[in-house]
């Protein structure tokens, strides 16, 4: 095998055809899309792609060390497996990776400090609101490198209705960003976050909490584990984020069919990927994940 060049691939998933409807739908997004870009012949830096990804506090492995034998094994946590926060990754088709922005479920900012390069707001479930959509766009995607120079953009989101409210189209018209809708179950093939990104993403942030967790024995009064405090959290996702490369990023496009060539030489790019998500980008991290944890 090693002769050959060959290695063993776990399946992530069977190819199949499309179905009709979803073929229709691919084939519209990408006309779409490529009459824009004919159109508005917007730069690299000014093709965005923004998604919401939750993020839990407690992270457990699927895999321990244990005696063989034993039917129940458990896994020692604070507790907080259920407690996220939701953070709003965006990024550009040159590469470029935006800064996080972050909703805690709370009333308040938290007073503790946090780490440079992320932007943290509250929410009392935590959850995207139309209000702090338009912050986002406000204080990230009409701040990127590039847009103080008012040329067009383009930014692609999914069907999530906090990205479609009047108020929000009144918003990208005024800054002249044009908005592509995604069409429903289509995001795991035509998002670039959701095929390449979020993904990895979550894979380091995984193996941050895993080494702090080792490390960590700080107990609460009562005799349980600590939870990661905002700070931490803030410091795992600011490293995660820093972690994905660039080409990985500009990559996550062309296999989308966003920022091909317009000439129609890289139209068949979308199936060099797996639909689902990231199989072969990511396979190195889990390869290292897996060494790691033996």
């Amino acid at each position: 095998m090693a002769r050959h060049d060959l290695v063993i691939r776990r399946r992530t998933s069977i190819a199949q055809r499309l179905p009709d409807t979803y073929q229709e739908k691919l084939l519209a997004f990408q006309k779409h899309v490529l009459k824009l870009r004919k159109t508005h012949n917007y730069t690299m830096g000014a093709i965005g792609n923004v998604d919401e990804t939750p993020v839990f506090f407690e992270m457990p492995g699927e895999s321990t060390v244990n005696k063989a034998g034993e039917k129940t094994v458990h896994v020692r946590t604070a507790g907080a497996e259920k407690q996220r926060c939701t953070v709003m990754l965006g990024i550009t088709a040159d590469g470029n990776k935006l800064p996080p922005f972050v909703i805690f479920k709370r009333k308040t900012l938290p007073k503790e400090k946090l780490p440079p390069g992320i932007l943290v707001r509250v929410q009392e479930k935590g959850w995207m609101t139309e209000e702090l959509y338009l912050d986002w766009l406000k204080s990230v995607w009409f701040r990127r490198p590039g847009a103080l120079l008012r040329q067009r953009s383009m930014l692609v989101v999914d069907s999530f209705r906090s990205h479609l409210t009047e108020n929000v189209k009144v918003k990208m018209r005024q800054e002249k960003s044009d908005m592509v809708v995604i069409p429903g179950g289509m995001t795991g093939m035509l998002q670039p976050l959701d095929v390449s990104i979020n993904r990895p993403f979550k894979s380091h942030l995984r193996r941050f909490y895993r080494d702090w967790r080792c490390g960590s024995t700080e107990m609460t009064p009562t005799g349980r584990l600590k939870k990661p405090s905002l700070s931490q959290m803030c410091e795992w996702i600011v490293a995660a984020w820093n972690t994905i490369p660039e080409e990985m990023v500009s990559k996550s496009f062309k296999v989308t069919s966003i920022s091909n060539a317009m000439d129609g030489t890289e139209d068949d790019a979308v199936w060099l990927t797996s639909p689902d998500s990231e199989t072969s980008i990511e396979s190195d991290i889990d390869s290292n994940e897996s060494s790691d944890e033996q």
